[in-house]
């Protein structure tokens, strides 16, 4: 099996683990709490994407579904933002919120744009995914910031948590940036990093599954 076999058999994987997930979700989902409800449908949105992208890429003649990463990076970052302001962060930090928005406005601008004024792949650049982790960062880091000036957290898996996306999130940056680079190079380099980026994927979505999996069965034990 030649690195490129392996390349695709990883990109394979990641919607099995994620209907992995669903189904581990959904045989536990009146047990979760309103936190891992909203990691589950996390994975249903994630699974929809990718499902949507490998759509695009069949019925493209070009075989080209790159503008699915920019719509990837706008549901992403409103969910994640989300969920960050819903259940992690307890302060309003205006700064902060500001910077989410504007990243909404411009990943819904690079999407505008590379849909129907630039349809080049040669030319196509988007920082959508950057500005995505970019924020995703910004809020992880605010959450530990929080922690660190109260010293009252009792339970960790928040903190675990936050630091798993912390880490996902900043490796997932550095290998978006050069996105030109991966799409148009023509070596096999660029299948190494569709490689460590599927490798990424499958250990986070196989934490949040974990995740799942976890608080379903606690709460179900606690009810017995």
């Amino acid at each position: 099996m030649t690195f490129l076999d392996f390349s695709k058999k990883l990109s394979e994987v990641s919607p099995i683990f994620l209907i992995i997930g669903i189904i581990v979700g959904s045989i536990y989902y009146r047990k979760l709490d309103t936190l891992h409800k909203s990691i589950f449908f996390y994975l249903v949105l994630m699974l929809l994407v990718d499902f949507l992208s490998r759509y695009f890429g069949f019925i493209s003649n070009k075989n080209n579904n790159l503008i699915i990463l920019i719509v990837y990076s706008l549901v992403e970052v409103i969910v994640v933002s989300y969920f960050y302001y819903k259940f992690l962060l307890k302060k309003v930090h205006k700064l902060l919120k500001a910077i989410c928005f504007a990243a909404i406005l411009y990943i819904a601008y690079e999407f505008i744009y590379y849909a129907f004024f630039d349809t080049n792949v040669k030319s196509f650049q988007p920082y959508a995914k950057v500005a995505d982790n970019f924020v995703i960062i910004l809020l992880a880091l605010s959450f530990l910031q929080e922690k660190i000036d109260d010293f009252k957290e009792q339970k960790w898996d928040n903190f675990r948590l936050n630091i798993v996306i912390l880490v996902f999130f900043t490796f997932n940056t550095l290998i978006f940036l050069p996105i030109n680079f991966i799409v148009n190079e023509n070596s096999g380099v660029k299948f190494y990093f569709w490689a460590g980026n599927s490798i990424l994927l499958l250990l986070f979505y196989s934490y949040l599954i974990g995740k799942i999996w976890k608080n379903g069965k606690q709460n179900k034990l606690q009810e017995k």
